[in-house]
């Protein structure tokens, strides 16, 4: 009992140690993974940006290039795009435009544009699509001209005309628009002509398309990137393309690798130690009996054959034929499998105990001399006779010899004539030739 309880903590310590090595293995290989992927997705997603300002950038060549119309005040819809208009004017129909802007914008940002505005300079009519309610309450009610102006300097955006490269536009930091509680972002692009301000393009665009495109990513190759500062230790943290403040913050969460990879190791451990054990089994059944754990004669005979040097018993249970026919197969077998237990009781791992045929044994140890080979063999005699086995006395014979000049055949024929002797003269006894 004592035993099996030592076993299955030696068993249940080696599967501890695999798991936690498992565990370790898969959880640093997976920050790993997700550490590449996260510079994958930062280069990834500013050029998503990237891309939103080129798109952008390309809306000043439609403007300019757009005829107008005379519209009287008020409010107009044009396209599904919403006119304002304070006061009757020649206005730039720039619908078919901004309904284009949109649709490619949406497709680079998964539809997270919230609103596209056009604002003339002066600030005599707009283009909303949709027109926001914040947007209506500013412009609808403001008579200050300047305020696309005063937007233009203090976006520092003044003089971008003179760029040649660069970021002629502005991407604002993250707010909370108050009519709608919609997180945005603000993207301003000023229309210049011949150094004249001429409009604004305004674009919002849903702060959640942070959110979203690390939802998609990590969908997309199985990865676990947050952008919540405090949810990962590996970060990076870096300003947005034509941003100066509310820097990109994405980073690896420890605590999801470790939970992700919590489960592979856990099945991994358990399918190496079934296939472990189903091939310790299978080495088992083909090396050892099944009923006495002693080694199958057509495993190591070759073994025995190859052999140089011998010390030999050889065990035959007294009177076997009697018990089998007088208790049955079933305590014949329960008799063969408690001599095993006893014999093995007394032999060591060094030694060789083999079951060669019914109920007879054989035993194989390393160098020993006749005297120690006979005093094992009484010890392993006695200790089957003297406890009943099932309330029947078992006794065995023992025939052995010691013997370096002999190949195994001749070891066996000599050791079988010792058993014989044991036998003839009344059995349960020992004898070493």
């Amino acid at each position: 009992m004592f035993g099996k309880l030592i076993s299955k903590n030696k068993s249940l310590i080696t599967s501890l140690k695999l798991f936690s090595l498992l565990f370790i293995g898969i959880s640093g290989g997976y920050f790993a993974y997700n550490a590449y992927h996260l510079d994958e997705f930062h280069e990834q997603f500013f050029e998503k940006m990237n891309s939103i300002y080129s798109v952008s950038r390309r809306f000043s060549s439609y403007y300019n290039n757009t005829g107008t119309t005379f519209i009287p005040k008020g409010m107009h819809d044009y396209n599904g795009v919403d006119v304002w208009v304070k006061k009757p004017s020649d206005v730039k129909l720039l619908s078919t435009g901004i309904n284009r802007l949109r649709s490619q914008l949406d497709e680079i940002t998964d539809n997270n544009i919230w609103t596209i505005a056009v604002f003339e300079n002066p600030a005599d009519y707009v283009h909303f699509d949709p027109a926001r309610p914040l947007y209506l309450e500013l412009y609808k009610n403001n008579h200050d001209k300047d305020i696309i102006k005063r937007i233009i300097q203090r976006e520092g955006l003044g003089e971008t005309y003179r760029y040649f490269y660069g970021c002629n536009l502005k991407l604002t930091e993250r707010y909370v628009e108050e009519s709608s509680n919609q997180k945005i972002r603000s993207l301003y692009y000023p229309i210049y002509n011949d150094r004249k301000l001429d409009a604004l393009l305004v674009i919002d665009i849903k702060s959640n398309l942070l959110n979203e495109s690390l939802k998609n990513y990590n969908n997309e190759f199985k990865t676990v990137l947050f952008s919540n500062p405090s949810k990962h230790g590996y970060y990076i943290k870096k300003l947005l393309p034509c941003a100066s403040q509310d820097p990109f913050y994405v980073g690896v969460n420890l605590l999801a690798i470790l939970k992700v990879s919590l489960t592979p190791a856990l099945l991994l451990t358990f399918f190496i130690q079934l296939l472990t054990s189903r091939l310790k089994r299978r080495k088992f059944s083909l090396q050892r009996d099944l009923m006495t754990h002693f080694y199958r004669r057509d495993y190591y005979e070759k073994k025995l054959l190859s052999q140089k040097s011998f010390c030999l018993l050889i065990i035959d249970i007294d009177n076997f034929k009697s018990i089998n026919d007088t208790y049955g197969h079933e305590v014949g077998d329960e008799v063969i499998r408690t001599v095993a237990e006893r014999i093995n009781q007394c032999i060591r791992q060094s030694d060789i105990a083999i079951r060669w045929g019914g109920e007879e044994f054989i035993l194989s140890f390393p160098v020993m001399t006749k005297e120690q080979l006979e005093l094992k063999a009484e010890e392993i005699r006695h200790i089957i006779q003297v406890y009943p086995i099932h309330a029947i006395d078992v006794t065995i014979s023992i025939g052995g010899t010691v013997s370096d000049t002999l190949s195994f055949t001749e070891a066996y024929k000599v050791s079988d004539d010792a058993l014989y002797q044991s036998k003839h003269n009344g059995r349960n006894q020992s004898t070493i030739i």
